[in-house]
C-alpha cells in the first residue's frame, strides 16, 4: 500500500531517473529518429479522435454502436499519449506517469475489445456498400413497376368507369321509359321490378362514380394556396338541393389558409357533410371549426346524427364498408375511403369520435405549411 502512496505522491517526480538521452549509447540520428517517429505517432492519433468527433457531430448523433465510436477514440487519443510522452522522456524522465497513462490506455483498450465482441453479431448484419446499392436499385425497380401497374390500375378503372356508365345510363333510360309508357297498363308487380331495376341502376351509378374518384386520387395533383373556407364553400354549393330539402343548418368557423388542392378538399367536405346531412334523423345540424396547434390545423367537422358505434368506427374509412342496409340509408361505401386517401395525399390525418344516438365528429389534422 505504501509502494501505491509514493508512486502517486510522486506522480510527476524526475529527479530518480536519467533522461532517455543518458540512458544507454544514443547517436544524434538514432535518438531523433526516435524522437521524431513517436511525435509523429502522437500526431496522427490525436487528429483521428477529432475526425470521429467531427463526423459525430455532421451525423448529429444518429450513429450506430456510437459508444464504441467513442471508446476507440478515447483508446486512439491514449494510445497517441503515449508515444508523446515517450518522445519527451528524452528530456523529462516522467516514468510514473508514463506508466499510469499505459495503465488507462489497457485499461480503455479492453473495454474496447469487450464492446467490440459484444456488437459483432449485430455489425455481421450490417450491408455493405455494394449490397446497399443493390438493394436501393432492386426498390427503385420495384417502384417503378408499381408506379407502372397504378397507371394502368388508374387507367383501367377509368376507362371502365366511363365505359360501364354508358350501357347504364340506358338501363335507367328504358326503365323510366317503360315505366311512363306502361303507366296505366303494367301491374303493380311489373312497376315494382322495374323500380327496382333503376334504384339498382342508380346505385351502381354512384358506385362506378366512387371509384372512378377514388382511383383518380393521385399524388401528381397541382397544389398551392388554398383558402379552406373557399373549398368548404364549393362543397355546400354541390349539396345545395340536399340541404334545402332536409333543411339543415351548417355553421362553419372562418378558417386559414394552407397548402393542398381545392378540389379535393372540397369533395372531403361534401361527404363528410353530405353523410352528416343522411345519418341525420331529426333536422340535421352541422358545425366546421377549428384550432392551430404547432404548425398544423385541426378541423372539427360534428354533427348531431345517429352516431357510430366505438368499435366499428375504424371500419368506416375502409372501401365499401357500410355499417348500415342499403335499405335505411343510400351509398356505395366509398366516400370515407375517399376522404382518407385525400387527407393522407395531403400529409394529414383523419379520425373520427362519435356515440350512438349522440351525434359524430370527424377531426381532420392537416399541416398549415
Amino acid at each position: 500500500m505504501q509502494q501505491i502512496i509514493d508512486f502517486f505522491t510522486g506522480l510527476f517526480d524526475t529527479d530518480k531517473w536519467p533522461p532517455r538521452w543518458h540512458c544507454g549509447t544514443w547517436s544524434d540520428f538514432h535518438g531523433w529518429l526516435f524522437i521524431i517517429s513517436d511525435l509523429m505517432i502522437w500526431l496522427a492519433y490525436f487528429l483521428i479522435p477529432l475526425i470521429i468527433l467531427q463526423y459525430f457531430t455532421g451525423k448529429k448523433g444518429h450513429v450506430k454502436f456510437s459508444s464504441v465510436y467513442l471508446l476507440f477514440a478515447t483508446f486512439i487519443l491514449l494510445c497517441g499519449s503515449t508515444h508523446f510522452i515517450d518522445a519527451m522522456m528524452f528530456w523529462i524522465p516522467m516514468y510514473r506517469f508514463n506508466a499510469l497513462v499505459r495503465f488507462a490506455t489497457g485499461i480503455v483498450s479492453l473495454l474496447t475489445v469487450y464492446h467490440l465482441i459484444k456488437i459483432l453479431p449485430q455489425a455481421f448484419k450490417q450491408k455493405t456498400n455494394i449490397e446497399l446499392e443493390n438493394e436501393i436499385s432492386r426498390r427503385k425497380e420495384v417502384e417503378r413497376q408499381l408506379s407502372e401497374a397504378n397507371a394502368n390500375l388508374e387507367s383501367f378503372a377509368s376507362i371502365a368507369s366511363h365505359d360501364l356508365q354508358e350501357p347504364l345510363r340506358k338501363i335507367r333510360m328504358y326503365a323510366s321509359t317503360l315505366v311512363r309508357d306502361n303507366a296505366s297498363d303494367n301491374s303493380e308487380r311489373n312497376k315494382d321490378m322495374l323500380a327496382k331495376i333503376e334504384a339498382a341502376s342508380a346505385r351502381m351509378q354512384t358506385m362506378i362514380k366512387d371509384i372512378l374518384t377514388l382511383s383518380t386520387v393521385r399524388l401528381s395533383a397541382d397544389f398551392g394556396q388554398v383558402n379552406i373556407n373557399d373549398a368548404i364553400t364549393l362543397a355546400l354549393e354541390d349539396l345545395e338541393v340536399k340541404i334545402k330539402e332536409r333543411k339543415a343548418m351548417i355553421d362553419v368557423q372562418l378558417m386559414p389558409e394552407i397548402n393542398g388542392n381545392k378540389e379535393y378538399l372540397s369533395l372531403v367536405f361534401m361527404n363528410l357533410i353530405s353523410n352528416a346531412i343522411k345519418f341525420s334523423k331529426d333536422a340535421p345540424h352541422i358545425s366546421i371549426t377549428h384550432e392551430i396547434r404547432n404548425e398544423r390545423i385541426i378541423i372539427y367537422v360534428a354533427d348531431n346524427g345517429i352516431g357510430i358505434e366505438t368499435d366499428k368506427a375504424d371500419k368506416i374509412f375502409m372501401a365499401f364498408q357500410r355499417l348500415h342496409s342499403r335499405n335505411e340509408y343510400e351509398g356505395a361505401g366509398l366516400g370515407l375511403a375517399i376522404c382518407k386517401r385525400i387527407i393522407e395525399l395531403h400529409k394529414g390525418k383523419i379520425s373520427v369520435e362519435s356515440k350512438p344516438g349522440k351525434g359524430t365528429t370527424f377531426i381532420i389534422e392537416l399541416p398549415i405549411k
